[in-house]
């Protein structure tokens, strides 16, 4: 996003330096900068008579000011505003022009009157050692938005609840939600993308912090993304239990989706056993239990008895048990 001169960069929604503007929108991940000094350069580097719609300098004396080819300044009044010359994009184009840069980069721009959304792309460069870099440049033209249309496109004024049902947890994405804090008061996040942000889409200027909305956003969106241990490094076996359980999860298989991005887990009731591990990790274990894998050792023979979970159970011939799927296996 591109404030005061300086650019800023947003790939796949991250956060930004909460110290910009632009920070409080989305947080203090990836940020990008380019210099005014460096874009003035460039200017003064301009040729001059490039073809109608793009400006050049005019005379050494005006090197800082740029004109159209009619000789008018650029970014003159000339009787309308600026942004009405513009291609200008109601709340709900600027929503479909995310969803079809989702996953991708893109920049957010405020000029100071408008703010403007243009793409960008990355480009591999490979070298004879093997080795590659990325660079990422603009593509498109810019596009021009009130940030208030399209948090009205988001619903703004009336947020979701976050759904429930059949042991399933679903942000829809592009919208927001609002959630009952443990203080009692009702807080808000952004579902964008595959994302959960505790900020609205542009807080230009009353931005204040929410501690419990950016940890509930995080965590959401951690359990959706499939990053277990990011959570067992903020949280307690007790503390993930509670979060889940508070919210409506039932023991047994769940899944969480956060826009285009879903994880199925299993919630064990077990207090002593892992209380979070995703189907994959479950059904190694189940396919352990059943064939036998798990209880090879010489200790263990055919017709003895073994608890699972609370659970008795007697290993036939191949040290395997008779265990229901969905059962507990811790």
């Amino acid at each position: 996003m591109r404030l005061n001169g300086n650019l800023f960069n947003f790939r796949n929604y991250n956060s930004l330096n909460q110290s910009s503007l632009v920070s409080r929108l989305f947080g203090n991940r990836n940020v990008g900068r380019q210099s005014m000094t460096a874009r003035n350069i460039a200017n003064r580097n301009m040729a001059p008579n490039f073809k109608d719609g793009v400006v050049y300098s005019r005379g050494n004396r005006n090197a800082s000011k740029l004109y159209t080819r009619r000789g008018t300044l650029a970014g003159a009044r000339q009787g309308r505003r600026p942004s009405q010359r513009r291609p200008f994009y109601s709340g709900q184009e600027m929503l479909n022009v995310f969803k079809q840069y989702d996953g991708n980069s893109y920049i957010l721009g405020y000029d100071g009157k408008t703010a403007y959304f243009q793409g960008m792309e990355d480009v591999y460069r490979y070298s004879s050692t093997s080795r590659y870099s990325v660079e990422s440049r603009l593509v498109g033209e810019k596009i021009y938005f009130n940030p208030a249309d399209v948090n009205e496109a988001l619903g703004i004024h009336n947020p979701k609840q976050m759904s429930v049902k059949d042991n399933e947890v679903s942000f829809d994405s592009y919208s927001y939600y609002q959630f009952k804090g443990k203080d009692g008061r009702n807080h808000r996040v952004l579902s964008m993308g595959s994302s959960l942000r505790a900020d609205t889409f542009a807080d230009f200027d009353n931005y204040t912090y929410d501690k419990e909305a950016v940890e509930y956003a995080e965590f959401w969106e951690d359990v959706a993304h499939g990053n277990v241990w990011s959570i067992e490094q903020r949280y307690s076996q007790k503390e993930i239990r509670q979060k889940l359980t508070d919210a409506g999860i039932q023991n047994g298989f769940f899944t969480v989706t956060v826009g285009n991005r879903s994880q199925s887990y299993y919630l064990s009731s077990n207090e002593d056993a892992m209380t979070l591990f995703d189907k994959e990790t479950y059904d190694k274990r189940y396919n352990a239990l059943v064939s036998g894998k798990t209880f090879q050792l010489d200790k263990f023979q055919p017709g003895q008895t073994v608890t699972i979970g609370g659970k008795d159970y007697v290993l036939n011939e191949h040290k395997g048990i008779d265990i229901e799927y969905g059962a507990e296996v811790y």
